[in-house]
């Protein structure tokens, strides 16, 4: 089943926004509605274990949601951009792109899963279906990942979708009061795309 899947927030899908959509699960552009959603989830011990993630307010989640809505990704215009995942209809995850540098096609990519929704499959099958829209269908050529070296299951993703492991960053982040290494992965369009084939 193909689902059409619009990336601006409030507009048609834009040109070429296609994504294969499985009975299980899918994507749409975040809302100011998810605000509580996501305060929640960023709460939760299970999603605080690898990242570090600061403490913010729902009206600050508001906010930056509502700052951001105005990005083009097919059109190489906007910084940050965020997806929900959703599983059977309901809300259970989100995904985050921060563009550094249209001009060089680069981003970073970061996720999570509320804690009754992980183990499932569920950010694997969600990736899968964004990974067309950055590495296709956008000025993006580059995407880097980043996780705690202790994170495996998050290691196990990044590998399913062909992220490569180019290096350790050495005591990268502070999470519980502790310097943690982390992996440094990228996945690049040149070798996404023979993929397709």
């Amino acid at each position: 089943m193909t689902t059409m899947i619009p990336w601006r927030r409030g507009t048609e899908p834009s040109v070429g926004a296609t994504a294969a959509a499985t009975d299980r699960v899918s994507l749409r552009v975040a809302e100011l509605a998810d605000a509580p959603l996501l305060y929640r989830w960023r709460r939760a011990q299970s999603v605080r274990r690898f990242q570090p993630l600061r403490d913010v307010s729902v009206a600050q989640l508001r906010a930056d949601i509502q700052a951001h809505a105005d990005g083009d990704l097919f059109a190489g215009r906007g910084e940050r951009f965020q997806w929900m995942i959703e599983r059977n209809d309901r809300a259970v995850g989100w995904i985050t792109l921060v563009v550094g540098n249209w001009e060089h096609g680069l981003a970073e990519l970061g996720y999570a899963l509320a804690p009754e929704a992980q183990g499932k499959g569920t950010m694997s099958q969600a990736l899968t279906q964004l990974m067309p829209d950055l590495l296709v269908r956008s000025p993006i050529e580059r995407i880097e990942a980043r996780c705690a070296v202790g994170n495996v299951a998050s290691s196990r993703v990044l590998e399913k979708l062909g992220f490569v492991r180019e290096g350790t960053l050495r005591q990268y982040f502070r999470l519980h009061g502790e310097r943690v290494d982390h992996y440094l992965y990228a996945l690049l369009r040149s070798d996404y795309i023979p993929r397709l084939e």
